[in-house]
């Protein structure tokens, strides 16, 4: 059980590969020393206070809505958001945190909600963290508690995983970051319009902000966290210049969190250059293969579930490999099966490089060198599916949707880089 708690306790919105870095300037937030320094308008001084109440868990229920809110201001549906926020909505359809409360995910907690409802409210807690969201509820205290069926479960809420609401709705407050145009030092929250106003906090725009769900509280093996994504971009040039998760994740603002499951991002995100040495047009064929973290504000890849694959190797000229001429320098943070244990972590950290060297000698049809770095965004999930099911006591829905978000995890690859390098006769 403790591997499925794991496994699901991060979204799947984990990956993020920053490619932008710029500074931030009258529309972004102060640094973190500054902010301790100054006031800041609006409600909460300071971030922790703001994470620590807003991101409570488990989130109380919204309860009935103010009389003064009609047609869609009574829903908490992503659609009746997007009647009056489409530009937002329609991004926010596209990405993974609408599909928070994927087929992997549901699919494991068909059964835990009955065996282990603790543990299935505790993934939710990211993939679907809104009360009305969990199919069962925790009554009373102590030895006398017990879990029945919640009251306020709205299956169809579930199903959109982390919905407009987990992030922008408390009690029926909606909230959000201040103004573009807002000048610093100025609190523009406002109690009437639409839903009542907007609460307005700078701390939207913070890293702090995602670091709920991008940062396990709890250690890991190594010394280091198994989602880490928040410390490591805290110790890196983006966190000491203040550069935002947002910044990169949300440019413009846009509802996107693009991540490693995006080609272009991800492509944006390291730079890829190979030297072929001079003996290769002889007997002997070598090549170095050097990748630069150099745009992502965290490790490349954050997080255990994505691989990135550099092979290497010769080609005849009908482009076919050639035997025992293949080479795999795998990059990513492996544990063991029970997370116990680091077994390697071969990622780049920010702004750092790492060479894989090639030697092999050269057959005598070998026309090319070829080189490929391709990304497997769901490798870990993907072995992990195959083990879940070779389980005999799931139920059968769990099973069909295990099955399903398996050959999803297969068709998430692709390459970020492929090139065929001719050789001398």
């Amino acid at each position: 059980m403790r591997l499925k708690f794991m496994v699901l306790i991060v979204s799947a919105f984990l990956f993020a590969l920053p490619i932008v870095f710029q500074k931030i300037s009258n529309g972004g937030f102060p640094s973190i020393e500054a902010a301790g320094k100054r006031e800041i308008p609006g409600k909460w001084k300071r971030w922790r206070d703001f994470v620590s109440e807003f991101f409570r868990y488990p989130l109380p229920p919204m309860g009935e809505a103010p009389k003064s809110y009609k047609g869609a201001e009574r829903s908490l549906l992503p659609e009746r958001c997007g009647s009056c926020h489409p530009e937002q909505y329609k991004q926010w359809r596209t990405t993974l945190h609408a599909r928070a409360m994927s087929p992997g995910t549901y699919g494991q907690l068909v059964d835990m909600w009955k065996a282990n409802p603790e543990g299935a409210q505790s993934c939710n807690e990211c993939h679907a963290p809104l009360a009305e969201q969990q199919k069962r509820a925790k009554f009373g205290a102590g030895p006398a508690a017990n879990w029945r069926k919640n009251p306020v479960h709205d299956p169809e809420l579930e199903m959109h995983g982390l919905a407009c609401a987990s992030c922008h709705v408390r009690n029926w407050r909606v909230h959000g970051p201040r103004k573009k145009e807002t000048s610093e030092g100025v609190d523009d929250t406002i109690s009437k319009g639409p839903h009542a106003g907007v609460e307005r906090t700078l701390f939207f725009s913070r890293s702090e902000f995602c670091m709920r769900c991008h940062q396990h509280a709890f250690p890991g093996p190594n010394g280091k966290s198994i989602q880490n994504t928040y410390n490591e971009w805290k110790n890196s040039l983006w966190g000491r210049e203040g550069v935002s998760c947002q910044s990169c994740h949300m440019p413009g603002r846009a509802h996107l969190w693009r991540g490693i499951h995006d080609e272009d991002m991800t492509q944006g995100a390291v730079q890829i250059d190979v030297r072929v040495g001079a003996e290769a047009h002889g007997e002997i064929v070598t090549a170095e293969v050097e990748l630069t973290n150099s745009g992502a504000g965290h490790y490349f890849p954050t997080y255990i579930t994505p691989s990135v694959d550099v092979i290497t190797e010769l080609e005849d000229k009908d482009g076919r490999s050639i035997p025992g001429s293949r080479q795999i320098n795998v990059i990513e943070r492996k544990l063991s099966p029970d997370f116990s244990r680091e077994i390697y972590d071969t990622r780049i950290p920010p702004q750092k490089s790492v060479t894989f060297r090639y030697r092999r000698g050269r057959a005598e049809s070998a026309a090319r060198l070829r080189v490929r770095v391709h990304v497997r965004p769901d490798a870990f999930y993907y072995n992990f599916f195959i083990e879940f099911l070779k389980n005999p006591t799931i139920s059968s829905l769990s099973r069909k949707l295990i099955m399903q978000a398996r050959d999803i995890a297969a068709a998430s690859s692709f390459d970020i880089y492929d090139e065929r390098f001719e050789l001398k006769n």
